[in-house]
């Protein structure tokens, strides 16, 4: 009798041990413990809201250049205000007051899937459950190369979730995926998606009522050039003018 209450006292610290220890790593692979915001209005920002189509346009403008990459010159009215790390150009249109009525960025930027696997910082997080070399193996599990890829892959992993009986090692991945999204989306409203002669995506930014921020990127050569345009005047950048923009961007 003696020996079977020793027996059910072990196994009973056994398992509490055993859910003492799940317990501990599902409260640290939270990533709610993390984010200030709810995640459920974080990943709302992987929705493709639309799909807007490139279309090279043959004929010869005055154009506006930054290294290998011009666009048709709309921009005359603008001045242009020169970035200290010469990774883009930025064109600011004043209005009354001086104040910033739209402005046009154009540059080249690192891709998310680059700066996931690269930036030791992890997006400024400092985060400590997980490394680049953590985040880089799923990516290559999964075969993610670009960033379109990546939100593909996020948005059909959106809803992965731990309890008490999730693996340990699968926590973690999970974690790393919802990580993934958190530092991609939090300022997301929507995704657009660029195709035609281009492959690429437009950012729509959530911003205060009144004013729009969307920053196209697009894919050329390996390369990630970023077209950004801001409008505080009641939409000065309105898709059909991004579209048409777009469609003057020639790579040299």
């Amino acid at each position: 009798m003696k020996k079977v209450a020793i027996v059910l006292v072990l196994l009973i610290l056994l398992i509490g041990g055993y859910f003492g220890i799940k317990g501990f790593y599902l409260y640290y692979y939270d990533i709610h413990n993390m984010v200030a915001q709810d995640y459920n209005s974080v990943k709302e920002g992987l929705k493709v809201k639309d799909t807007m189509t490139i279309k090279k346009s043959d004929s010869d403008y005055e154009y506006l250049t930054y290294k290998d990459v011009k666009i048709k010159n709309e921009f005359k009215d603008f001045e242009l205000s020169k970035e200290d790390d010469d990774s883009s150009d930025k064109y600011i249109l004043y209005g009354e007051n001086k104040k910033v009525k739209a402005s046009f960025w154009i540059g080249t930027t690192d891709s998310y899937v680059y700066s996931l696997t690269n930036d030791s910082t992890l997006f400024g997080t400092g985060d400590k459950r997980i490394t680049n070399a953590n985040i880089s193996n799923i990516l290559k599990k999964n075969n993610i190369n670009n960033d379109l890829e990546l939100f593909k892959f996020l948005s059909q992993n959106e809803d992965v979730k731990s309890n008490i009986f999730t693996p340990i090692k699968q926590m973690k991945e999970n974690y790393v995926l919802q990580f993934m999204t958190w530092v991609v989306m939090p300022k997301l409203d929507s995704i657009t998606l660029i195709d035609g002669d281009y492959e690429g995506y437009i950012l729509n930014l959530k911003v205060a009522s009144g004013s729009s921020v969307r920053e196209a990127r697009i894919i050329h050569d390996d390369k990630t050039y970023m077209f950004l345009f801001l409008s505080n005047d009641n939409d000065y950048f309105k898709d059909e003018d991004i579209n048409n923009l777009l469609n003057t961007v020639v790579f040299e």
